[in-house]
């Protein structure tokens, strides 16, 4: 990962955006602070997909069984 401040990212933003297009991702610093991460759009769409499999996979794992809701509202549970 590439890291410039945010004046040297401003006067060669060009250029920058050549190497993330290329897949490398930039980090821009605001005095030693991060600021902004410059990401390839496929980086996103292939962190995007990643979640939402371990979402899926997740949810396939937890299993409630069957609640009887009407027994619950009989044990006066809220």
């Amino acid at each position: 990962m590439l890291t410039v401040g945010a004046f040297e990212a401003k006067a060669k933003i060009a250029e920058l955006l050549d190497k993330v297009a290329a897949g490398e991702t930039v980090l821009i610093t605001r005095r030693g602070d991060a600021a902004a991460l410059l990401v390839p759009p496929t980086q996103i769409q292939r962190n995007r997909n990643k979640a939402l499999s371990e979402i899926k996979r997740f949810r396939k794992a937890c299993k409630t069984g069957s609640i009887d809701i009407e027994a619950l509202i009989n044990e006066d549970r809220p």
